[in-house]
């Protein structure tokens, strides 16, 4: 056993068995799908095809911050095992998860001042997130401190790039990250936006192509521009429910780009609600953003 228990929240769309197997813990998103109140188990209950298939049918999805008392419940699990505690959330920028694991921390540490509990904000989100997660835990595993791997993680974290596409503005605009009036004229021009987590940990427009393949083809353009070292590391290609678009674009940075090996997953109920079915991400480690 490690003397570090390395947590996170859902939005990282880490499978359960990839979490299981780096021995991380991820803290459940509340979210309602058709006024159903539902805790994101990362598709164990609700599998991710029942959810989208949901949303093709007119479900509406909307997701809320993670508790404080699931917070504190980890910590406490963490502490009761002798354990330091490090915890990396979703984007500030993105959601306010982040201040609520800080109280959170803040509250544990009122009454054991002992415990040894840091929360960091990866500001980034889905396969991004997980790319820091996931070298986080191997660092932990390695023997870094708590401490010290909160401090790299603070250091490096904009270093893991996210980049996304969707097929349509819908679910973009229904969660209120495009305004409406810029939904309604992509869809009539048949614009597909390229996003990507900014040095801010906020989803911003990187590029609009017109056309489905112009928008793969510009995930792999992006990728190949911004990896560093890409034999050495490992690219995170997660889809919502577009298998046949995440097997194209991981044969696109094949042609680009030699890496050594990629994480096929899934982009989970929290961050499918904004993106829909149509959602694709890839994530890799590359220059920092904002530079």
């Amino acid at each position: 056993m490690q003397n570090t228990v390395l947590i996170t929240d859902t939005a990282c769309d880490l499978s359960p068995a990839m979490l299981e197997i780096s021995d991380i813990e991820a803290v459940g998103f509340p979210y309602t799908l058709d006024g159903q109140e539902r805790l994101d188990d990362s598709g164990s209950a609700l599998t991710y095809d029942e959810f989208y298939d949901a949303l093709r049918a007119g479900a509406r999805s909307t997701t809320a911050q993670v508790s404080p008392i699931d917070c504190l419940t980890a910590f406490e699990r963490a502490y009761d095992s002798g354990r330091s505690a490090v915890m990396l959330t979703i984007s500030s920028g993105l959601s306010a998860s982040y201040d609520t694991a800080v109280v959170a921390r803040q509250q544990f540490l009122e009454k054991r001042p002992d415990a040894d509990i840091y929360v960091v904000d990866s500001q980034s989100v889905s396969a991004g997130q997980g790319l820091l997660v996931l070298e986080t835990a191997r660092r932990l595993a390695g023997g870094m401190s708590a401490e010290a791997v909160a401090a790299w993680v603070e250091e490096n974290r904009l270093r893991a790039n996210a980049v996304f596409t969707v097929d349509t503005f819908e679910y973009l605009v229904r969660g209120g990250r495009v305004p409406a009036a810029v939904g309604a004229v992509g869809s009539v021009l048949n614009i597909k936006p390229v996003l990507h987590v900014d040095a801010e940990g906020r989803l911003a427009p990187l590029k609009r192509v017109r056309g489905h393949h112009h928008a793969l083809a510009a995930l792999s353009d992006v990728v190949a521009e911004r990896i560093e070292n890409p034999e050495t590391q490992i690219v995170i290609v997660d889809h919502a429910q577009c298998p046949e678009d995440a097997a194209v674009l991981r044969v696109l940075l094949a042609e680009r780009i030699h890496v050594k090996g990629m994480i096929e997953g899934r982009i989970g109920t929290i961050i499918g609600t904004h993106t829909g079915p149509s959602g694709l991400v890839v994530a890799f480690w590359g220059r920092p953003r904002g530079s």
